[in-house]
């Protein structure tokens, strides 16, 4: 029996769709809440010592990082540094996993308070591979999130209950 031989497709979706669910809550801020480091807050979400392939083109550089501790440090200072953030879904992950190699896709609306004044709101399409091993579960392996500017009221409908 191989490794991928054991890993119950069904299942796997199941759990990829909920930790990509996760995972972009997590980014989730309460007004003036003081944030825990990159790592133990996404500790559940990556494999730190494995090789990835992040892209998020709301970092104005428009950079490839191929570490999580790289793509840490070009945004969890300033996130740390927002009022407050929000996130909901205008749509669900879809999942189809392959052995063990799952890729899922969502988009997630975020509304971002810098605390200046100035909130703004983004729609996010969001599309990830994720990894199983043995003795993490699924991580994430390579992630391509674009964003597009989108009115706040409207965001709101998807970030409140």
């Amino acid at each position: 029996m191989t490794h991928d031989d054991h890993i119950d497709q069904d299942a796997a979706a199941v759990t990829v769709a909920r930790l990509q669910k996760e995972w972009i809550l997590h980014w989730d801020k309460r007004p003036d809440q003081a944030l825990d480091s990159f790592r133990e807050v996404f500790a559940d979400f990556y494999d730190f010592d494995a090789p990835v392939i992040l892209f998020d083109d709301f970092d104005p550089r428009r950079r490839v990082f191929r570490s999580p501790q790289d793509y840490a440090d070009a945004f969890w200072p300033t996130f740390q540094q927002f009022r407050s953030a929000e996130h909901g879904f205008e749509v669900e992950p879809e999942v189809l996993v392959s052995g063990d190699l799952a890729a899922t896709r969502m988009v997630f609306i975020a509304v971002l308070d810098p605390g200046d004044g100035d909130v703004m709101a983004n729609r996010c399409i969001n599309s990830q591979v994720w990894k199983h091993t043995d003795d993490l579960g699924w991580r994430i392996s390579r992630d391509h999130t674009s964003v597009e500017a989108m009115d706040v009221e409207e965001a709101r409908r998807f970030t409140r209950p």
